[in-house]
């Protein structure tokens, strides 16, 4: 896993949460194991009081905020978190891939049957699907739309395989496009 993910939740568990992790020390580019990382988790949820799946959660909406601020081209084309999500695995890992050619992914199989609706289903070795719940939740905050996300999780799936379903109570395409900084009205 990119260090930037660790640099970041040691960040957010500081800043947003108040729990000092003084012993964690990451580099952006470097890779490290999922486990350190979920080591760190419990750590922090321990000390806040709460489980690790709502502290990955949270993680998960601060760290798509992060993306935007670090990655902004990355953002730019995507007109709705629908459209976003549903290149995730071509345009979005594509472009980080350039970035960090080490870069391992979740895979997302993506069914998109109206333009109001988005399945995904997310598939990882690792057991981080509520971090990907909260980068959902964060790329739907993001876009300021409003979708209403349900999540399933099969049977023996230990947060390594869940659905996503994402359904937009106004599809994209017939919502007004937000103006540009200092267009006119």
């Amino acid at each position: 896993m990119m260090g930037v993910v660790f640099t970041e939740f040691v960040e957010f568990a500081e800043v947003r949460l108040g729990a000092a992790l003084p012993d964690a020390v990451f580099n952006p580019v470097e890779h490290y194991d999922a486990s350190v990382l979920l080591g760190l988790v419990d750590r922090v949820a321990a000390r806040h009081g709460t489980n690790a799946p709502a502290i990955l959660r949270s993680f998960g909406v601060h760290l798509f905020g992060r993306f935007v601020a670090l990655y902004p081209v990355f953002f730019v084309e995507a007109g709705s978190a629908l459209e976003l999500l549903a290149a995730i695995n071509t345009e979005v890992h594509g472009e980080v891939q350039k970035l960090y050619p080490g870069a391992r992914f979740p895979h997302f199989e993506v069914e998109r049957p109206s333009p109001a609706r988005l399945e995904l289903v997310y598939h990882s070795e690792l057991p981080l699907a509520d971090l990907a719940e909260g980068l959902v939740r964060g790329c739907i905050a993001h876009f300021g739309d409003d979708v209403r996300v349900t999540r399933t999780d099969p049977p023996g799936a230990e947060s390594r395989r869940a659905k996503f379903v994402l359904e937009a109570a106004t599809p994209a395409s017939r919502r007004p496009r937000a103006r540009a900084a200092g267009g006119r009205a």
